[in-house]
């Protein structure tokens, strides 16, 4: 007996010492809208600049001051229209014609890639590769940088998602598989069932590839 409650005495001061396990990513979920994420436990939430912003991060980096968001805005016009129309939808409002209103947000906008067959979360989505110019952030500076960004929009019940993710032009090539692992992650509270009559996305299945031009950048990357 004097035994077993030694061992159980150096069993517990055992465990005081062991450090508990540190989680490599986080998971979030909007209130709002029920859209969950995850993302690696070194991103920093940052604050939104936008009304229509969800959430915002800023990526570890440096100078190169990566950053990813998501932006969600109210949309019912597609509500009428049955299921199997959701893939031309994209088509017809949210493929090119988006992506070039989308553009006067930024300045000197170059389109360098276009995908019409992407998926975001379980939306039919197209993406766009794009770089532009940004003020620096540094109070003495007049210049500008160039920044490449990879950027998603669909549209899911009733709102339209976009996924934005930028950083330093000479640095994309190392962090584009960081921001697409963050585009994969995407999840949508369910508005759609899977089971009802019409087209049906499979979002955990690759849909295509995108070219990725920039320098440091892989050739190709699967979305």
């Amino acid at each position: 007996m004097k035994f077993l409650r030694l061992s159980m005495m150096a069993a517990v001061a055992l465990l005081a010492f062991i450090e508990p396990a540190k989680a490599d990513y986080g998971v979030w979920t909007d209130a709002k809208t029920g859209l969950t994420i995850s993302f690696p436990d070194t991103w920093k939430q940052v604050n939104n600049e936008l009304p229509t912003d969800v959430i915002t991060f800023s990526v570890p980096s440096g100078d190169a001051e990566a950053t990813c968001k998501i932006s969600s805005e109210e949309d019912k016009r597609f509500l009428i229209y049955p299921t199997k129309y959701r893939a031309d939808i994209r088509d017809k409002n949210f493929a090119m014609n988006f992506w070039e209103k989308y553009a006067t947000h930024y300045d000197a906008v170059k389109m360098i890639r276009y995908a019409d067959n992407a998926g975001l979360g379980q939306g039919f989505s197209s993406m766009a590769l794009v770089s532009f110019l940004t003020p620096m952030t540094s109070p003495e500076a007049s210049d500008s940088v160039d920044r490449g960004g990879i950027m998603a929009v669909t549209n899911y019940g009733d709102k339209v998602y976009v996924a934005n993710c930028s950083v330093s032009l000479p640095f994309y090539g190392y962090y584009h598989v960081q921001f697409m692992d963050f585009f994969k992650s995407i999840s949508f509270k369910k508005y759609y069932h899977e089971l009802a009559v019409g087209d049906y996305r499979n979002f955990l299945n690759t849909m295509g590839t995108i070219d990725v031009p920039f320098p440091n950048a892989v050739s190709r990357s699967t979305y």
